[in-house]
């Protein structure tokens, strides 16, 4: 299915994965409270602190998944190559751990119920509580930030400058080793430059071929060497661009991403980048 491969956003900011995973802990406590599905704590004492195990149970899956996950599999939460079936995948891992702190809590309660049993069983309640809801706001989400997004592209490409390279401007990149001799060559040439840890990948035209060389340097280095040019733009932390080289720029869910001339990769766009950035 088509949809399901659709660019979509990764949650990747620490603050907002915390108050994520607080509001989903107190917004389970509170349905817990109000609609007490399935019975929920009707005769048992202590009951708003019982049905308050269930918010912190929720509240350290949430936690679990956005924090110790990424950590865990780190190839493949790669934010550039995240898409509605991670985002479903990741959920679903989600309601594994929740049901797990659930059953683990109503274990520690009731101690004379079987605990795998009950792991099923809360796997079954937190699935139909959670599933329709989550795909929802996914759904929802992903199209209200491709309106955006796509809306913000066009007001972009309204503000792309004319194609205007100036072939006598040598661009020198000096890698971190000195013994190495520097490389040259026309800001015409220069397409872009992408992080790769503690080395960066340049893209260049020789001639009308597409080159790329990897060289041990930082793309701040990078960014400091060239800062000279006006026509060099870092519009993702992982990307430094010649906007002289932008031909258009279009929206999705995850981002806006740019089309370079001769290149074929499209290049991700921070929030940061502004219409300002094209001046």
């Amino acid at each position: 299915m088509q949809w399901l491969n659709t660019p979509y956003p990764l949650l990747e900011n620490p603050k907002d994965k915390w108050l994520f995973a607080l509001l989903s802990g107190l917004f389970v406590f509170v349905f817990l409270i109000v609609f007490e599905p399935f019975g929920a704590a009707q005769s048992i004492s202590y009951k708003y602190v019982f049905l308050a195990g269930f918010g912190v149970s929720v509240f350290l899956g949430v936690a679990t998944t956005y924090f110790i996950l990424p950590r865990l599999f780190r190839e493949f939460f790669y934010p550039e190559k995240w898409t509605i079936a991670k985002e479903i995948l990741l959920q679903f891992w989600c309601i594994l751990i929740i049901s797990a702190f659930n059953s683990l809590h109503n274990y520690n309660w009731w101690r004379d119920i079987d605990l795998y049993q009950n792991f099923f069983i809360f796997l079954k309640i937190t699935i139909s509580i959670g599933i329709f809801p989550i795909i929802g706001l996914i759904f929802f989400k992903e199209r209200t930030l491709s309106k955006r997004n796509i809306s913000r592209a066009r007001l972009l490409s309204n503000q792309l400058p004319p194609v205007a390279l100036e072939e006598t401007i040598t661009v020198k990149i000096q890698e971190e080793s000195v013994k190495e001799s520097p490389i040259v060559m026309q800001l015409s040439d220069f397409l872009y430059a992408q992080s790769e840890g503690n080395y960066i990948t340049l893209y260049y035209l020789d001639g009308s071929t597409l080159m790329h060389k990897l060289i041990r340097l930082s793309l701040k280095q990078l960014k400091v060497q060239l800062e000279n040019l006006s026509q060099i733009k870092r519009c993702h932390r992982s990307y430094l661009i010649n906007t002289e080289h932008i031909i258009s720029i279009d929206g999705n869910a995850r981002s806006l991403i740019i089309q370079l001339n001769n290149v074929a990769t499209h290049i991700p766009v921070s929030r940061s980048f502004s219409k300002a950035d094209f001046k």
